[in-house]
């Protein structure tokens, strides 16, 4: 509750600022905005996302392990972004010029492993949101 409402907090004060917040194209919202940006860092849907697993792209969960067993997308790996470190490379994606798609509950833990795994130098690296806009498929336990 208390990222939500600093998710909250923050949008309101970037508008009344005069700062426009975009909309991600998801529904729900991630819990705060999403603000990284690097040319080797994209966003996509989760049915983009889907079609990227069928085209054999690993996605890495990286919500803690508890919240991954209560129910997670099909053929998802867990890292959650508690193990992360700089530098680092996956050990079901160890190219580094391999496509990755990162994805946790709304999108915020997967910007932020995103952002490490591009800084330990991945290439091509997707946030696939969270399984709370996760409506392509049921969630397996």
């Amino acid at each position: 509750m208390i990222n939500l409402k600093a998710g909250v907090l923050a949008v309101a004060a970037a508008l009344s600022m005069g700062v426009a917040v975009a909309q991600e194209p998801v529904d729900p919202q991630p819990a705060q905005p999403l603000t990284y940006s690097h040319p080797a860092y994209h966003k996509v849907t989760p049915e983009v996302a889907k079609q990227m697993m069928n085209e054999g792209v690993v996605l890495i969960d990286v919500r803690e392990a508890d919240e991954f067993a209560e129910g997670h997308v099909k053929g998802a790996v867990n890292v959650p972004l508690s193990t992360f470190k700089p530098g680092m490379k996956l050990e079901a994606v160890p190219n580094l010029e391999s496509k990755v798609l990162v994805q946790c509950k709304s999108g915020v833990r997967a910007e932020k492993a995103a952002k490490m795994l591009v800084e330990s130098g991945y290439k091509h690296v997707y946030n696939a949101y969270g399984t709370s806009q996760w409506k392509v498929e049921p969630l397996v336990k």
